[in-house]
């Protein structure tokens, strides 16, 4: 599917109105207004507030298997998948580490939904150590070429643009005194591909600075006209 057949499944399938678009770089933009229901379904501190995977599921209808990272007390009731949490209490899935992600089968998954914590204090909270970032995305690395990661954070994680393409950018907002959150959809990709891609913008890079040194040369030999 691509981001304009996401969007209208979207609309159909929530009725909600229109609030993504797809912008002249194919990037889909735009804005969740969340609204007033303060609840969390698990009542689990930093759970997914009502909706949102109601909404992401509406997104992705194409996919087939689906792994909850950070996943604590996931409605898997709204989004069906597997998970993963390093507190064994929650029975996820897989008890593992997010930075490493050592014990989960990443290539047999097309669609990962990642909610980490987003300070120290949040760690705290979940009675654990702060991740990196960086280290999750490399992780994901696994992942088959096509699989989507949606990422929600108050950060971009950094990654390795040869390694994933960043497809959706989305703003989420809750209500007063919330904190205000991104969405951020990657693609993986293939990285000899990544790299012809970015060989041939170079290229043409080069032949447009080329062509534009010839005109002006062109140009000022015809301002300074015939010497007698």
């Amino acid at each position: 599917m691509n981001w304009e057949d996401r969007i209208n499944n979207y609309v159909r399938e929530t009725g909600f109105p229109k609030c993504l678009f797809v912008g002249a770089d194919g990037r889909a933009v735009g804005t969740w207004i969340m609204g007033n229901d303060y609840r969390v379904k698990s009542e689990y501190y930093g759970g997914y507030p009502a909706g949102y995977l109601r909404r992401m599921r509406a997104l992705f209808p194409d996919k087939r298997r689906t792994l909850h990272l950070f996943s604590g007390k996931v409605d898997l009731a709204a989004f069906p998948g597997d998970t993963v949490d390093i507190n064994h209490e929650f029975a996820p899935t897989y008890v593992d580490d997010a930075q490493t992600l050592a014990r989960v089968p990443l290539e047999e998954y097309d669609l990962v939904l990642a909610d980490p914590p987003y300070s120290v204090e949040d760690a705290e909270r979940y009675q654990t150590t702060m991740i990196k970032r960086n280290v999750v995305m490399r992780a994901l690395q696994r992942l088959p070429i096509g699989a989507h990661v949606v990422w929600l954070d108050q950060v971009l994680p950094m990654y390795r643009k040869d390694a994933f393409h960043q497809e959706a950018v989305i703003g989420m907002v809750k209500s007063t005194n919330h904190r205000f959150r991104v969405i951020t959809v990657f693609e993986r990709r293939d990285a000899a591909i990544s790299h012809n891609v970015a060989a041939a913008a170079k290229r043409r890079e080069a032949n447009r600075l080329a062509k534009a040194v010839q005109e002006r040369s062109r140009l000022n030999a015809l301002c300074a006209g015939p010497r007698d």
